[in-house]
């Protein structure tokens, strides 16, 4: 490492340190915890369109919906901005909610607990699914849809946020084409209508804001031994919080098929490591579906749908220095995005970086990976004149100094919080001119 970086990374983290025990900080935090801890919230009232699509938001690897504790204090949608993405929609008229999908878990066990909580439905994940990758069958069961009347003329907009863009994508996948081996393996009475497929005319649009399409070099878990490994005692934190009671009830694992969560306000169960290890030697979670590999497993079953409007939207917060990058010290400010995009930079992650081109991050994602998946078709959109049209992933302009959280809200930059939600009112906007 040269002088440069050292100096850089040094007077960084000073900044950072003093920013995270800030005292207004630590008393705002303990404050939130002790509301949160006292009672599970109530579903959030909704307002109610009928005959038009409605918009579900869908979050990242360690996101939460609308009606997990945490987000009482902190909305995964809005987060440092003040707002709530999700209520500031529905104020102006548009019908959003918030969905409650597993915070680590994989693209297709994700899509399963939408459309269960689509339907009003006992999650299924497949009867060879579930075989293969050693989880129970069923899950959670949900007493009434999020909304009544999904269907043809009433579809959803997915709009996903980092890994929910391709939770999106094989929720759109299995509405289209179902899944062959669930249909082999189930007898045609006990089959989820989400395996049979031909429901794609329930999609109406997919936008993926940092998605990572292709993967990122920032994971590279792989079923070998990981003992010693930061996954292997990550997964065994995951297993202590999902089994407590009270942890539970503020941050919901949803990873009861594993035996690694119970329900919140369920009783706390003793977390036990050979689970934790059985589930991440599975790779039926979000830290391979992040991976270059995982990543590049949806995409050869993964095919754009002619009547379904896709929309990528990326940034990029690294800046060129010699044969690499690095983030920039002036704008950025968030203490794992910042030592990841340092690491994706270099060329360092988890794995190797597949190309120069890979460096251009936002702090967790590059590029590449964020503007569409590999070998589906694209194009570059320019608002005000390009006309927005189904059966191609239509590319936003990728916006400078906005790092991964940027587009939740969540980056340590305090933009302007009408700034950040205008990108969701345009999308709205967009997706309107596409409304019969």
């Amino acid at each position: 490492m040269g002088w440069y970086e050292e100096i850089y990374l040094g007077g960084i983290y000073m900044r950072l340190i003093l920013k995270l025990f800030s005292p207004v900080l630590v008393i705002t935090t303990l404050f939130q915890v002790f509301l949160i801890s006292h009672g599970f919230p109530a579903p959030k009232p909704h307002i109610d369109v009928p005959l038009r699509p409605v918009n579900i938001l869908l979050p990242g690897l360690l996101g939460f919906g609308e009606n997990v504790g945490v987000n009482r204090a902190v909305p995964y949608f809005g987060a440092l901005t003040g707002l709530d993405f999700g209520e500031e929609l529905e104020k102006r008229g548009f019908e959003t909610y918030q969905a409650d999908i597993g915070p680590i878990s994989s693209e297709w066990d994700r899509a399963c607990e939408l459309y269960a909580q689509l339907t009003g439905t006992r999650v299924d994940y497949g009867a060879a699914h579930s075989e293969k990758y050693g989880h129970e069958r069923y899950g959670r069961t949900y007493e009434k849809p999020l909304f009544e009347g999904w269907g043809d003329t009433r579809p959803v907009n997915l709009i996903g946020h980092s890994f929910g863009a391709n939770a999106a994508r094989m929720f759109a996948l299995l509405c289209g084409q179902g899944a062959a081996a669930e249909r082999e393996s189930t007898p045609a009475a006990e089959l989820s209508p989400l395996f049979a497929g031909g429901m794609i005319a329930r999609v109406h649009s997919v936008t993926a804001f940092a998605g990572p399409h292709n993967g990122t070099t920032a994971a590279g878990c792989v079923s070998d031994e990981h003992e010693g490994e930061p996954y292997l005692w990550y997964a065994r934190l995951m297993n202590y919080m999902g089994s407590n009671r009270v942890v539970n009830g503020v941050y919901d694992l949803q990873l009861d098929h594993f035996g690694m969560s119970t329900h919140p306000g369920g009783w706390s169960q003793w977390p036990n490591w050979a689970t934790a290890r059985s589930f991440l030697n599975s790779l039926d979670h979000a830290f391979y579906g992040c991976s270059l590999d995982g990543a590049a497993a949806l995409n050869r079953i993964d095919k754009i749908h002619p009547s379904v409007y896709y929309f990528s939207y990326s940034g990029v917060i690294s800046q060129p220095y010699e044969d690499r990058q690095l983030p920039r010290p002036r704008e950025y400010a968030d203490p794992v995005l910042f030592w990841w995009s340092f690491q994706i930079g270099r060329g360092t992650g988890w794995i190797a970086s597949p190309g120069p081109e890979w460096l251009v991050n936002d702090g967790l994602v590059p590029l590449p990976s964020a503007l569409y998946p590999q070998g589906q078709p694209h194009r570059d959109f320019i608002p005000g004149v390009t006309k927005v049209e189904p059966g191609v992933w239509n590319l936003m302009p990728t916006v400078d100094n906005a790092d991964h959280a940027y587009w939740c809200g969540g980056d340590f930059l305090r933009h302007d919080p009408d700034e950040v939600f205008g990108i969701y009112l345009e999308l709205m906007e967009r997706l309107e001119s596409t409304y019969d």
